[in-house]
């Protein structure tokens, strides 16, 4: 069973809008991305009374039943499917990712499948297909600033992927639909539960690119694991510039495939880096194409999103962040429909050679000047950007061989940047590690340079909150080929 958001993010604490599959009786649960890799149960529903849906306890259960019946739609155009105004039964409810799951139940509200006996007891539920067909992704803004990292979740990147109803800004070999310049921001499939004609990632199968649970659901798992605090946001709310006021954090997350943004996006950013925030990304093809939004806001929120371009001018998202995709390279494989569909998935074990082994972002690493980390283990992921050929201020602190017979051909880098080298003292940093797959190593607990990925990351954002640093001290950390292995890392230790 199907279901989307009216709209992607809510104030924590308010009631939401969940559009619902016509002629379907249904039950819904609430969960929460928190410190396991499954999702964890929030519990029930309240539900707002009046509208078209029905709502009727049954068993001690909210049981559904939507009206209508169930017809084909569009890729661009609003669905606008029966909706239910709910909210998660709970007294406390903080920022973060939450997913709404709906389960099909009989007469008397008895689950019709596993997926749903599993929701209706509660239990920990794995966010990938064919599950999270029956998921949507809501993003819980806090009521007020609550912590000092604005976490901005990429809804604009999961709908250019998504071909639901036939169409995205990508052909889908798999589904045989062409390329699109329009996308239906209300359809299912924003984050969880798209149709996908991307080659399944041979370095984490279990769940598919271009979907919440292979990016960024890893990298809050990270910093719900270090302790750190995050307020979350989407593409819409830092668009909007409303609800995120980005004066009011001291650092911007960007994670796993940010690729898709609007002006007002780079400009909302840019202000932010000029009056002192930082930016950390741990994304790969980073605000690399353009979009806008095709209508005023509905209710607060976006119905259809523009392709405005193959990318922007000149590739000059490199002025805000440092690198561009179009620097770098890609590697995805290739379709052959006789030869059953993706063939040639892997990526050569290419990873980032260390320029600049003193700065503070390789601390407490144990890495030196010329060692690589990350090749085994693919961290150079399947998109990953580089340095413009004009020099503009970008400090490379590690960098790849040349992608040689990649899509673009460069070469990749992770560094630092400012964006403005002539402005005031108090502007802010960007650090961009340049690939999708940081979470992916980050959170890969057999992973040859997890430990390494994990203490940069921590370096990373701990400095731009302005925390102390922390250097873990281990034994197994290893940088290059396992046959390197195992450098005891020796630093000093602050809390």
């Amino acid at each position: 069973m199907q279901i989307y958001p009216l709209r992607p993010g809510f104030t924590a604490g308010d009631w939401f809008e969940l559009a619902v599959q016509p002629g379907a009786r249904f039950c819904i649960a609430i969960y929460h991305q928190g410190n396991d890799e499954d999702l964890t149960s929030v519990g029930g529903v309240a539900v707002q009374p009046g509208g078209s849906v029905r709502a009727e306890m049954k068993n001690g259960r909210i049981v559904f039943q939507s009206p209508g019946t169930l017809r084909p739609a569009r890729f661009d155009e609003d669905w606008r499917w029966p909706v239910v105004s709910i909210k998660p039964n709970t007294s406390t409810l903080v920022s973060g990712a939450y997913v709404a799951i709906a389960y099909e139940v009989d007469a008397n509200g008895q689950p019709l499948n596993d997926l749903g006996r599993r929701a209706a007891a509660h239990k920990p539920i794995f966010a990938g297909p064919p599950d999270s067909d029956s998921m949507a992704l809501i993003i819980a803004r806090p009521r007020k600033p609550s912590a000092a990292i604005a976490y901005v979740v990429p809804i604009n990147t999961y709908h250019a992927y998504n071909s639901t109803g036939g169409g995205c800004y990508y052909g889908d070999p798999i589904h045989r639909t062409q390329p699109q310049t329009r996308v239906s921001l209300l359809r299912p499939g924003g984050g969880l539960g798209a149709q996908l004609g991307e080659p399944i990632d041979p370095y984490d199968p279990r769940s598919p690119r271009q979907q919440f649970t292979h990016w960024d659901a890893k990298f809050i798992r990270w910093l719900r694991t270090e302790g750190i605090a995050c307020d979350f946001y989407t593409d819409h709310d830092l668009h909007r510039g409303t609800d995120l006021k980005l004066e009011q954090y001291r650092c911007m997350l960007s994670v796993g495939h940010h690729e898709y943004w609007s002006k007002e996006m780079r400009e909302h950013v840019a202000h932010f880096i000029a009056d002192g925030g930082n930016l950390a990304i741990f994304s790969g093809n980073t605000c690399f194409r353009p979009i806008d939004y095709a209508d005023a806001p509905i209710n607060g929120d976006y119905a259809l999103m523009n392709r405005l371009g193959e990318k922007w001018p000149e590739y000059d998202e490199s002025d805000l962040i440092g690198l561009s995709y179009g620097y770098g390279g890609g590697k995805y494989g290739v379709w052959k429909r006789l030869r059953g569909g993706w063939i040639k998935r892997e990526r050569e074990a290419i990873g980032f050679t260390v320029r600049d082994a003193d700065h503070w972002v390789f601390a407490g690493t144990g890495l030196r000047n010329g060692q690589t980390f990350g090749a085994v283990d693919r961290l150079v992921g399947y998109e990953v950007d580089g340095v413009p050929p004009t020099p503009n201020g970008f400090v490379t602190l590690a960098d790849t061989v040349r992608l040689t017979g990649w899509d673009m051909g460069g070469m990749g880098a992770m560094g630092v940047f400012q964006p403005d080298r002539n402005g005031s003292e108090k502007q802010g940093l960007v650090f961009n590690g340049g690939t999708t797959d940081w979470a992916r190593v980050l959170m890969d607990k057999h992973a040859e340079s997890r430990l390494i990925v994990d203490q940069i990351t921590r370096n990373v954002v701990r400095r731009f909150i302005g925390l102390p640093p922390h250097h873990i001290v281990r034994e197994d950390a290893f940088v290059g080929h396992a046959s390197q292995a195992a450098q005891k890392i020796i630093v000093d230790t602050a809390a």
